[in-house]
């Protein structure tokens, strides 16, 4: 059959040069006269995304060669393997990566029988008169693409031409390419999805292909606009960033949130497409729609573009089943679905929820692997895909991987990519996440958007992810669904080319820091080094340059401010929070500093008494009045339903003030402290809240008439711990939860040392109190609490004198935790 022929158009565009079909025609015969080979001999294409790229494959085929496509990406010592496995007798190579090549077949001890060529160098001579690219037999093995594991070598596989005619034809059936398209080529062309997609198929349809030579989303959305892209081949990741720009800025008014809802209402495609033009103009006005494979595309998100009028067409495969198996036609878009079974291939869910693949799309094995092809074609030709799914009315749904899937100890299954799509529609601080099993806990891996953590003066990222993200989630999630943790991580997780997540190399980059500590050197300057000796001091532990402070070194609020007291003092530079964000390891600060420094100053330590005993802005609450009605209100509710039990009263001081310190089960502790004091002792009694939990409606009512001083994790703790000062030094007691956030597994978390500041520096003991039985009566993940029984019990006081803040914390935190455990 003919593959390939002359449209007498422009078939490919890159660096704003037009490639006519003759063209490209005449350059793939050029190429195929360049290598002397027979039917199904290797040939290994290692480049960029280019043109040659295509006149290669072209070329290979044109003599019913095996094109290999490798990663344009390796490097020498890398490409070896690839190498040695297929055995090639030539590489087509750019001349960027020509090096790496030739020590690749110099390592591999090869080079005598392995010709190199440098497609720049390639001259486009081609004298004959046949302007097509023909196929003789389509069931010749035509590529080979290797996988890439989670354990063992790579494995190559074989697919023949009638495998990736099978997919073409059943394209065909929904018209899903003209001629008249234009296809903008993002994806490297070393895998099945973006080889055929934006590549081998375009060609054999007549359309036209954009290379980018600089792949960026500046260049992108030029491209969409100079070159008049009609659609866009792309991975989840490409659709998310583009749904969260757009959202953002639907959201951020009224009325184009108003209009937004109404577009969903109505759900027309041509009023989507009036309505919100400028969108569709964003993307070049051209767009017929896009095409989203590689992995499961969020459902919301499929949702939204179709409210904004554009189509997401949905694909579902394996490099293994070269690649497709199902897919979306234009105008049958069911979000959360994988599409239709494709004609030619037969689907069946195993028992156990595997899908499983049989028909022409099958690949021919794994390249001499027969035992690994047996391990996933079974004796019927069945394909096991290792991912979990269901057939509902045509269409497939992919619910997981079987390897992905997380099994608990008590033998509950998670999918992960479903706890991820939940948290990530919810907030637009994360970057990249992902959720695994780590140290038996359900753990979240977040790479942050640090740009908009900046840009929101958000400096205790650790603990906005923990209350203000995973909260959320853990509200709605079941019980053993919901996140125990959360690491923080400054790089990219590790994916493939395609934007897939390695899960297994997860624990990997967690540890990574640790592994890296040995062989980091230390800057000399007298400024690294005065600020790296100080943090020792405060934080007890190793420091290295690279260490964020919050991350890494675990800096809280109290910390951060020592410290840049520590450094005006010393250096005389101030440090506003932007740039101390800005500047976020020790050795970033510290060139800060010495780039505005003149001299060191003085060595000199916070004097925290000083800073305490000054007013901080703002008054004292005036009354408690609503408190005490909500406790009043209240009163029925904690003595039948939620039964309390108080012990040692005697400790509660009623002359001088106290500073109330208690570990934190549950949204319910504030008021269950406020059940068991007396009103004459509450009356004189301030809590110390976050102001995040009033900030709205009758929360902020509630706030703003009770004895609460706030705080913002973000911003501003000195002054709110100057007011509690005040309301110390006014004979007032302070009622502290010193973890700052309630428990997510009812296990005690570490104290924040504030109220020992207050305690040492203001000569005022500490009262533990202890809690128990609220986290069973209402744990994070429910929306309302259940009957039982909650002790509270007042402990003896602990007095400052004598004993520094650690110690005094250290006290505090073991008297509590020795009455629960």
């Amino acid at each position: 059959m003919i593959f390939l022929k002359d449209y007498n158009k422009t078939a490919i565009i890159y660096n704003d040069r037009e490639y006519s079909y003759k063209e490209v025609i005449l350059s793939a015969k050029s190429f195929s006269e360049r290598i002397d080979i027979k039917k199904e001999d290797r040939v290994i294409i290692f480049m960029e995304n280019r043109p040659e790229l295509l006149f290669s494959f072209l070329g290979i085929w044109n003599k019913q060669g095996t094109c290999v496509c490798l990663d344009g990406g390796f490097s020498g010592e890398e490409l070896v393997y690839y190498i040695k496995d297929s055995e090639p007798k030539y590489i087509f190579t750019s001349q960027v990566n020509y090096k790496e090549a030739l020590k690749a077949v110099e390592l591999a001890g090869m080079k005598d029988t392995i010709k190199i060529l440098v497609v720049d160098d390639i001259p486009i001579d081609y004298k004959g008169e046949d302007l097509t690219v023909e196929i003789e037999d389509k069931y010749f093995v035509s590529l080979i693409l290797y996988t890439s594991g989670t354990t063992g070598n790579p494995k190559g596989v074989m697919l023949t031409f009638d495998n990736i005619l099978v997919n073409m034809e059943g394209l065909d059936k929904y018209e899903m390419f003209k001629t008249t398209d234009r296809v903008l080529a993002l994806l490297p062309m070393h895998h099945i999805f973006p080889l055929l997609g934006a590549g081998v198929v375009p060609l054999g349809k007549g359309s036209t292909i954009v290379f980018l030579k600089e792949v960026s989303s500046q260049a992108m959305v030029e491209a969409l606009k100079k070159y008049k892209i009609t659609f866009i081949i792309g991975v989840p990741k490409l659709w998310e960033m583009l749904h969260k720009k757009i959202m953002e800025k639907i959201n951020s008014g009224k009325i184009t949130k108003t209009i937004f809802k109404l577009a969903e209402k109505i759900d027309s495609k041509c009023f989507s497409r009036k309505i919100f033009k400028k969108v569709h103009e964003g993307f070049g006005g051209n767009i017929r729609f896009f095409v989203s494979g590689g992995s499961k595309l969020d459902p919301q998100i499929s949702r939204d573009f179709l409210t904004l009028g554009i189509e997401v067409c949905e694909g579902y495969g394996l490099t293994e089943t070269s690649p497709m198996i199902s897919f979306t036609p234009t105008g049958e878009i069911v979000p959360g679905s994988a599409g239709k079974i494709l004609n030619g291939v037969k689907v069946k869910i195993a028992e156990d929820g595997e899908i499983l693949a049989k028909g022409r799309n099958v690949m021919k094995g794994y390249y001499k692997r027969p035992e690994a092809t047996a391990e996933v074609i079974d004796a019927d030709g069945w394909f096991h895909t290792g991912d979990l799914g269901e057939l509902k009315n045509e269409f497939l749904y992919v619910t997981g991987r079987k390897k992905e899937m997380i099994v608990l100890s008590n033998g509950k299954n998670i999918n992960p990519i479903e706890i991820e799509q939940w948290i990530m529609a919810n907030t637009n601080l994360i970057k990249e996440m992902a959720i695994m099993d780590y140290e038996d806990r359900l753990t979240a891996v977040i790479y942050p958007d640090f740009y908009k953590l900046h840009e929101e003066g958000i400096t205790n990222i650790v603990e906005t992810f923990k209350k203000g993200v995973i909260d959320k989630y853990n509200k709605q999630a079941l019980s053993y669904k919901k996140v125990l943790d959360v690491k923080i991580v400054q790089e990219e997780l590790p994916k493939t080319k395609i934007g897939k997540i390695r899960r297994f190399m997860l624990k990997d980059v967690i540890n990574k820091k640790e592994e890296k500590r040995e062989n980091i050197k230390e800057p000399t300057t007298e400024e690294y080094k005065n600020i790296a000796n100080f943090l020792k001091t405060i934080k007890n532990k190793p420091i290295i340059p690279t260490a964020h402070f919050e991350l890494d070194l675990g800096l809280d609020s109290l910390d951060t401010i020592e410290l840049l007291s520590h450094i005006e003092g010393t250096f005389g530079v101030k440090i506003d929070e932007q740039t101390f964000i800005e500047y976020c390891t020790v050795e970033k600060l510290a060139e800060y500093v010495e780039k505005h420094s003149s001299e060191i100053i003085n060595d000199t330590k916070m004097d925290w008494k000083e800073i305490l005993l000054k007013d901080g802005d703002g008054s004292l609450p005036k009354s408690n009045r609503v408190g005490k009605i909500i406790k009043f209100i209240l009163k029925p509710a904690f003595t039948f339903f939620i039964k309390l039990k108080k012990e040692n009263m005697e400790n509660v001081e009623k002359n001088q003030p106290v500073i109330f310190a208690g570990n934190h089960q549950s949204f319910l502790d504030g008021l269950i402290v406020s059940q068991v004091i007396p009103n004459s002792i509450l009356d004189k009694s301030y809590y110390f809240a976050d102001i995040k939990h009033f900030k709205k409606g009758y929360m902020k009512y509630i706030g703003e008439n009770s004895n609460i001083i706030f705080v913002d994790i973000n911003k501003n703790l000195i002054n709110s711990l100057q007011l509690l000062s005040k309301a110390i030094r006014s004979g007032k007691n302070i009622i502290i939860f010193p973890e700052g956030t309630r428990s997510r597994d009812g296990k005690m978390m570490k104290f924040k040392k504030f109220f020992a500041i207050l305690s040492k520096e203001l000569n005022v003991p500490v009262v533990p109190f202890v809690i128990d039985g609220a986290y069973e009566a209402y744990p994070p993940n429910k929306k309302y609490p259940k009957a039982g029984t909650v002790k509270v019990k007042f402990l003896e006081k602990v007095y400052p004198e004598n004993m520094d803040y650690d110690e005094i914390v250290e006290k505090v935190y073991k008297k509590i935790y020795d009455e629960v455990n």
